[in-house]
């Protein structure tokens, strides 16, 4: 880690992308690895994050929506890309058409639209078809789509898909009722079929099927508490400490004066806040580091301002530029999210939108 910086910075380990990558294709080994880089990588970068998990070995991504699709596609002239909220028009069909993208498809209007462009093309369209077996998000019921045989006569069908509710609960129960209805839904066509995320891929082998599409755990996020399963962190979080200062006896930090010291201590304010993804919850609660000591912030996160205890820390560690660890090895994923009381996943997308971001391969 650098000794010195001058704004906030999220650093990328790509060989940790790399390694999770390879740990799920190890694990998944009779399945193909779909990567899901949607949410701008999970906030850690799309196009860095794609382009290293193609050079692992992944031959398959997948987005959100139509945008991101056409990034990827021209920055990446032959991996399978598809697009999860599908289209609402023949346009957009068009549009993905001639960027060689294949869409999801999600409900009867979609299927007609892709239907009537078939006609219109005179050719099959390659699509997925997404069955909803539970989540009631997106996805034609499982009993509706028994009666969709004539249309799919249009359509050049890639694999069936699905998207498990309670899987980062090791609910199995519920995870087998979905896959029985995926696969009662497939038997009248023997499509090729996916069903796990990054928790069904830990989960069980028997939901593997013909694709995975790991999203969560390709970053280094453990599907399941408490199990690492070899996965490694990719991303880590620094800013600057740009003021130090003193607290005497009974004086308050922040705004509301939510905190009054017990005792004189030492301060430091990092330029980072709320503005930047990272939520007020963790007001008087989080802790950052420096130099691997603990430092608890003091008083509300305000927008750009974040204040710590530094009592503890030696002044050589307390320069101006000094980098204090926000997420990292010791502020894990799961211990900040925790503490700003909400999901790993909202946690890296909030703050990875808005932050500098450097790779390191």
């Amino acid at each position: 880690m650098e000794k010195y910086i001058e704004k906030s910075c999220l650093y990328i380990n790509l060989s940790n992308l790399r390694q999770n990558f390879q740990r799920i294709n190890q694990l998944t080994q009779r399945s193909q690895v779909i990567g899901v880089v949607k949410g701008d990588g999970y906030g850690h970068g799309m196009i860095k994050c794609s382009e290293e998990l193609l050079r692992a070995g992944c031959k398959s991504l997948y987005v959100a929506n139509i945008e991101d699709s056409i990034k990827l596609r021209k920055k990446f002239k032959t991996v399978n890309i598809y697009v999860l909220s599908g289209v609402i028009s023949s346009n957009e069909l068009k549009t993905l058409e001639k960027y060689k993208i294949t869409s999801i498809i999600n409900n009867h209007d979609q299927l007609e639209i892709v239907k009537n462009f078939s006609i219109l093309k005179n050719k099959k369209i390659k699509a997925v078809i997404h069955i909803d077996t539970g989540m009631n998000r997106m996805g034609f019921k499982s009993k509706d789509f028994l009666f969709q045989e004539q249309l799919f006569e249009k359509i050049n069908v890639e694999f069936l898909m699905s998207h498990f509710t309670s899987a980062d609960e090791k609910n199995k129960k519920n995870c087998n009722d979905q896959l029985n209805q995926l696969l009662r839904s497939n038997k009248k066509f023997d499509f090729k079929m996916s069903i796990a995320n990054s928790s069904g891929c830990f989960l069980d082998s028997k939901y593997h099927l013909d694709y995975v599409r790991p999203g969560k755990s390709l970053y280094g996020m453990n599907p399941f508490k408490k199990e690492t399963f070899k996965l490694k962190q990719v991303a880590s979080l620094y800013a600057p400490i740009i003021q130090t200062s003193f607290a005497d006896k009974n004086e308050t930090i922040g705004y509301g004066k939510t905190y009054r010291a017990k005792k004189k201590i030492k301060t430091a304010t990092i330029n980072f806040g709320y503005a930047n993804g990272y939520l007020r919850q963790g007001s008087n609660r989080a802790s950052t580091f420096i130099n691997n000591i603990e430092t608890k912030v003091l008083g509300r996160i305000s927008m750009d301002l974040i204040t710590i205890d530094v009592s503890e820390v030696p002044d050589k560690f307390l320069n101006l530029g000094y980098p204090v660890e926000i997420l990292g090895k010791n502020a894990t994923y799961e211990k900040v999210s925790k503490t700003l009381g909400t999901h790993e996943l909202e946690t890296l997308i909030s703050i990875g939108f808005g932050t500098q971001k450097k790779y390191l391969s």
